[in-house]
Formats: C-alpha cells, sequence, structure tokens
C-alpha cells in the first residue's frame, strides 16, 4: 500500500514540476515575442528613415500598397512579410501610411487579441524616438513618455492597436 501511495505522490510531483516548466517556457516565450516586435518595429523605423526621409518626397510612398516594393528595399525584416503583406510577430497585419504632408510615417500595428496585455506594455515602454504612440486611445509623445503603470493601463486589453508615428 506505501508503495502505491509513494508511486502516486511521485507522479503528482512530477506533474507540478511539468506544469511548473511550462509556465516559465511560456512567459519566456511571450517575453521574446514582445522583445521581437519591439527590435522589428525599430528596424522599419531606421530603415523607412534611409530610404524616405531625405529625399523630396518624404514618406509619401510609404504605403501598405507599396509593401512588395518596400520589402524589395529592404525596409522590412524578412520575417514580417508573407507573400506582399507585412505581419507583426503577434500574426496581425501591419497598416503603413503617412501624415503631416507626408513628413511623418505611420504603422499601425497589433489589436488582433493574439499579444497580451503584459507584452503590450512591454511594447509600449520599450519603443522610442516617436512623434507619437498612440496605444487603444492613449496618446503617448516625447514629452509625455509612457511608464509602466501608464503603458499597463493604455494596454488593459489584449487586443490594443498601436499605431506609431515617427519621422
Amino acid at each position: 500500500m506505501e508503495g502505491i501511495l509513494g508511486r502516486i505522490v511521485a507522479v503528482v510531483l512530477g506533474l507540478l514540476a511539468l506544469s511548473g516548466i511550462g509556465l516559465i517556457a511560456y512567459k519566456g516565450f511571450a517575453s521574446t515575442r514582445a522583445s521581437t516586435v519591439t527590435t522589428d518595429i525599430t528596424q522599419i523605423i531606421t530603415n523607412a528613415r534611409g530610404e524616405f526621409a531625405q529625399n523630396s518626397n518624404g514618406y509619401t510612398n510609404f504605403l501598405t500598397t507599396n509593401a512588395s516594393a518596400m520589402n524589395t528595399a529592404g525596409i522590412f525584416p524578412s520575417d514580417m512579410m508573407r507573400g506582399a503583406v507585412v505581419y507583426d510577430p503577434w500574426g496581425n497585419t501591419v497598416a503603413l501610411s503617412n501624415t503631416a504632408a507626408a513628413t511623418e510615417g505611420v504603422i499601425t500595428f497589433g489589436g488582433g487579441g493574439s499579444e497580451t496585455a503584459a507584452q503590450c506594455t512591454s511594447v509600449v515602454t520599450s519603443l522610442k524616438d516617436y512623434v507619437s504612440l498612440s496605444v487603444a486611445g492613449t496618446t503617448f509623445s516625447q514629452s509625455n513618455e509612457p511608464d509602466a503603470v501608464s503603458a499597463a493601463n493604455a494596454c488593459a486589453t489584449d487586443s490594443a492597436v498601436l499605431v506609431l508615428t515617427f519621422q
């Protein structure tokens, strides 16, 4: 009888250990995905500035309809393109546009419900050097940068849309 109880306890402890490892792996994966979003969006901004900001047209052609040509020009990280469509690491389509008489580029991403509020918060506090960053109706700027609390409040749902405007 003691042998059977010992085996049952061992199996239960083993299952608890496996679930703990699974939780740690999930949290690590979620953190990595948020980091990838930040890196990819930052790379798009850097590449777009190099290709668009210095010419007389500004960001006139920084449009979703030109994604294939921009991909050929090396604007996007290779893992973001599927066919002629740009996707963020969360699996949402990315929209590209311009504003302020084409002197600023606009990137819209997130919002599909595949990101968590924690991932959104991490991305919002990690992005830098933008004109504005709108998150589910809350707008941040260089004079109003997000901290952990304001970012978490803006990212309160798991489907927050992020709209980043840059020069």
